[in-house]
């Protein structure tokens, strides 16, 4: 099992400085600051890839835009968009050249159901198929991340549908704790090796707090069991957005939590 650390801009140098090569570094990430014009993406785009030509002796993740990309729309303006925001990830990833692309899964409210979720799932594909292709071939996988799905439902459908493109499940346990009525728990039990890469922060239910384990109240030990007999291969990364002291305190824990298991 691997374990990651979430870097920011802010925190890649301490990070870096507080872990150890096994330890893989996930660049984060091209939310509320990256996309707020040209400029701002050039330069965390920039700043990233930087940062790792200049530590290839480093191993990384990169975290894709996840604002406001809908993978399936009726609006072709609207699909321009989204395809522009792919095409500069893709390009980046043959810089950094990630072992995961992490991607929001973004499944709409209404196919989040059994009944629906097909639909959707072609649609997404299809416009995805071109761009999973390419990456697998440069040896990038590409993991669809938990945001306000109800339940495992559309990421088992996505993930069962993509599988032969190379496509996988990013659980973010945080979002399924505070965004679903499904115990994150659960989440692991059904969608099992389809699972190869975890996002682990801690809340109380309320809210996408990101911090460490403790912090909230998710039940870190019943859960970590259950990833570790579930997803050996997976690898686990520590997003927390409270600074790199606590992001060394998730790792520090999740390790332990591991060797106990």
């Amino acid at each position: 099992m691997d374990f990651s650390v979430c870097v920011y801009p802010e925190t890649a140098e301490a990070l870096l400085k507080g872990t150890t090569p096994e330890v893989l570094l996930e660049l984060q990430s091209f939310g509320l600051k990256g996309v707020r014009s040209s400029t701002a993406w050039n330069e965390r785009a920039e700043f990233y890839a930087s940062f790792a030509r200049a530590h290839r002796e480093r191993r990384f993740h990169l975290h894709g835009p996840f604002l406001d990309l809908p993978w399936w729309s009726y609006d072709h303006l609207i699909e321009e968009v989204v395809r522009r925001r792919v095409a500069d990830t893709v390009a980046l990833c043959g810089e950094i050249r990630p072992e995961h692309l992490v991607m929001h899964l973004s499944c709409p409210g209404y196919f989040c159901l059994a009944s629906r979720v097909s639909l959707w799932v072609e649609h997404a594909l299809e416009f995805w198929r071109p761009w999973l292709e390419r990456l697998r071939e440069s040896g990038t996988l590409v993991v669809f991340e938990n945001t306000s799905e109800p339940d495992p439902v559309a990421a088992k459908a996505f993930a069962e549908a993509s599988e032969s493109l190379g496509a996988a499940i990013c659980l973010d346990i945080g979002h399924a704790h505070t965004f679903s009525p499904t115990p994150p728990v659960e989440w692991v039990r059904s969608l099992g090796t389809r699972i190869t890469h975890y996002h682990i922060h801690d809340n109380d239910g309320s809210d996408d707090w990101h911090r460490a384990p403790g912090e909230g109240n998710i039940d870190f030990s019943a859960l970590m069991p259950e990833i570790a007999r579930l997803t050996p291969n997976a690898s686990l990364s520590m997003e927390v957005e409270t600074g790199a002291a606590e992001t060394l305190k998730a790792l520090e824990f999740s390790r332990a939590s591991m060797k106990g298991c």
